[in-house]
């Protein structure tokens, strides 16, 4: 018997093997994957919110609990879990695809994409802040999201939606996570990088610069981990899961 995470790992690991061949890739190749993760629900990885609620007498219980699924060089799937008041902080995804779907609850997702801004600019934009505000992104802000189990997952890809910040909507959310390629922390290629929001729309672009005049040019800067995040882990339950 395959079941429907089983099935959702083996398309997820042949369509994403595609690049790791240096086969050209397009968004019409994730269909069949998209459609297979929209159908899984809590019950199909074993999920269990009791088991994840906050402990009202801890006061060092990690925001968000990290399920690890199956990961090598192809891809990692995981589940996040976010108590409430928690967050997953705005951060890069740098040259990966990414599909989130919601298990369990409720959660937004606000999410920007790169602008195609020349060096110059970056540069100009830098000079008007303090110096160690100088890893700048120019972005375009994407439509915000609320998602629920009953929805569709959502993609982001090295070019599109690429930069997010995701949290829960009132009690606690959880989310299937599927990345490929994965986080590389051994040679240090694709690292997790946070970011806080500019609040200052650009004022020093030419009307012919700005891009996309219903989504403005706006700016991110790298920041340390922010204090109020940390992850801890949890074992997955589910049923057995393997690519072959």
């Amino acid at each position: 018997m395959s079941f429907p995470i089983q099935k959702a790992l083996k398309l997820a690991h042949s369509t994403f093997s595609k690049l790791s061949k240096g086969i050209l890739f397009d968004l019409d190749s994730l269909s069949p994957l998209r459609s297979q993760l929209n159908q899984i629900r809590a019950v199909d990885v074993n999920f269990e919110p009791s088991v994840f609620r906050r402990d009202p007498t801890s006061f060092d219980q990690a925001p968000v609990t990290y399920v690890k699924l199956y990961e090598d060089r192809i891809i990692s799937v995981g589940i996040f879990v976010m108590r409430r008041g928690a967050r997953l902080p705005l951060h890069d995804h740098p040259g990966m695809f990414g599909l989130c779907k919601t298990i369990h609850g409720k959660m937004k997702v606000n999410s920007f994409s790169q602008a195609d801004l020349s060096e110059d600019k970056v540069r100009k934009k830098k000079s008007t802040l303090p110096s160690n505000r100088i890893n700048l992104v120019p972005v375009h802000r994407k439509d915000s999201v609320v998602l629920s189990e009953e929805d569709e997952c959502c993609v982001l890809t090295p070019e599109e939606g690429n930069y997010h910040e995701i949290s829960p909507v009132g009690d606690m959310a959880a989310f299937l996570d599927i990345l490929a390629p994965p986080y590389d922390y051994m040679t240090m290629t694709r690292t997790c990088q946070y970011y806080t929001l500019l609040e200052d729309k650009d004022k020093f672009l030419e009307d012919s610069d700005k891009l996309n005049e219903s989504s403005p040019v706006q700016w991110l800067c790298e920041i340390p981990e922010p204090n109020d995040f940390w992850c801890d882990t949890s074992d997955y339950t589910g049923p057995p899961l393997n690519v072959l």
